[in-house]
C-alpha cells in the first residue's frame, strides 16, 4: 500500500518530469515545409532527426538519400515532376514562428541551423547552384551565382523597433531588407532551369539581448519576417515555376563560429596521407570498364580458341574462302 509520503512524491517527479518535457519541446529546433509542388506530399507531425535534415530537401530535388530513416513525413507522388529549387530560411534565436498551412516538424539530435549547412555540400556534387548567405554579416550587398543582392526597404513603416537609435534594430531590420531584395533577385534571374538552393540565415540574437523576448520590438521583427518569407515564397513560386520547396527552420542554438586564428592560411600545408576525393559517379564508371574489360577478355580467347581447332574441312569458311578453282580445258 502506499503511503501518503510516498504518494507526493511521486507525485512530485512526475511534475518534474512533465516540465522537462514541455521545456525541452519548447526549446528544440523546428523545421516548417512553407511550400512544395503537388508531386510532393508533406504530412503529419513526426519528429525528425537533424542528420536526415540535408536528405529531406535533397530528396524534393531527385537526389539518393545519404542517410536511411523510417521518417514518414514525405512521400513523393510524382518521381518525374520533382522540384527544381529548394529555398531555405534559417531563423536564428527564435523558437517557432506562426505560419499558415505550413506543416511543422520538431528536430532532435542536434542544431538544425548547422545541419542544413551539408545540403551546399549534398547538391554540390550533382553539379547544382547552391549558395549560403549569412545576412547578420555586415555587408552593402551580398554576390550569389544567381546576382547580386541588394536591400529593399520597401518603404516598410515601423513602430516599434527603432533602427536609427538602436544598432540591434537597425541590424534585424537590414537582414529583412536584403531578403526582400533576394525576393526580387529570383523574379529576375533566367537560370531557374538549372536545380538551385538557397540557404539564407537570419539572426534574432542581437535584438533578443536587448529587447525581452515578449517585446513588442520583437513581436514587430517577428512580423517582418513572416511577411518577407511569405514574399520570397510567392517570388521562389514564380521563379521555379511551382516547382520549389520552400522551407524555414528555427533554431535557439547558433551555429559554432570559427575565428579567425582556425581559418587563416598557412604556406605549408602539412601532408596527412589524405584519401583523394573521388566523384560520385567513380563507381559506376569504375565497374562498367571492369567488367566490360573481362568481357571482352574472355570473348576474344573464345573466338580465337575457336578458330584454332576449327576443321580445315571443305566445308570450312576458311578452305571456301581460300580455294583456288583449277582450269578446264576443253
Amino acid at each position: 500500500m502506499i503511503t501518503g509520503a510516498k504518494f507526493k512524491a511521486a507525485k512530485m517527479v512526475s511534475v518534474v518530469f512533465l516540465l522537462f518535457s514541455l521545456f525541452t519541446a519548447a526549446n528544440c529546433d523546428q523545421l516548417s515545409i512553407v511550400y512544395s509542388p503537388k508531386a510532393l506530399d508533406y504530412r503529419g507531425h513526426s519528429r525528425l532527426h537533424v542528420n536526415s535534415l540535408s536528405d529531406v530537401f535533397g530528396a524534393a530535388l531527385g537526389y539518393s538519400v545519404a542517410h536511411p530513416t523510417e521518417w514518414d513525413g514525405l512521400i513523393v507522388k510524382d518521381p518525374f515532376n520533382m522540384a527544381n529549387g529548394v529555398v531555405v530560411v534559417v531563423a536564428e534565436g527564435i523558437q517557432s514562428l506562426k505560419l499558415e498551412e505550413a506543416h511543422t516538424y520538431e528536430l532532435y539530435g542536434g542544431s538544425g541551423s548547422e545541419a542544413i549547412g551539408e545540403l551546399v555540400h549534398k547538391t554540390a556534387e550533382h553539379d547544382s547552384i547552391s549558395f549560403e548567405i549569412d545576412l547578420k554579416d555586415s555587408s552593402n550587398s551580398f554576390i550569389t551565382p544567381l546576382g547580386t543582392v541588394q536591400p529593399d526597404d520597401d518603404d516598410v513603416k515601423l513602430q516599434y523597433l527603432k533602427p536609427k537609435s538602436s544598432k540591434a534594430d537597425s541590424d534585424i531590420v537590414r537582414q529583412i531588407s536584403y531578403m526582400n531584395g533576394l525576393s526580387d533577385l529570383l523574379v529576375t534571374s533566367t537560370e531557374q532551369n538549372i536545380p538551385t538552393v538557397h540557404i539564407v540565415r537570419v539572426s534574432f540574437e542581437a535584438l533578443l539581448s536587448v529587447h525581452d523576448h515578449s517585446s513588442q520590438a520583437v513581436a514587430e521583427a517577428r512580423k517582418l519576417l513572416t511577411n518577407a518569407l511569405l514574399e520570397l515564397q510567392t517570388a521562389a513560386e514564380k521563379a521555379f515555376d511551382g516547382a520549389v520547396v520552400v522551407g524555414l527552420i528555427t533554431s535557439t542554438e547558433a551555429p559554432l563560429a570559427r575565428s579567425k586564428r582556425d581559418t587563416a592560411e598557412s604556406k605549408q600545408t602539412p601532408d596527412y596521407n589524405i584519401a583523394k576525393k573521388y566523384d560520385s559517379n567513380y563507381p559506376v564508371i569504375f565497374n562498367i570498364m571492369l567488367w566490360f574489360g573481362v568481357i571482352m577478355v574472355f570473348s576474344l580467347l573464345a573466338i580465337s580458341i575457336a578458330i584454332a581447332t576449327m576443321d580445315p574441312g571443305r566445308d570450312s569458311i576458311i578452305y571456301r574462302m581460300t580455294s583456288t578453282r583449277m582450269k578446264k580445258d576443253n
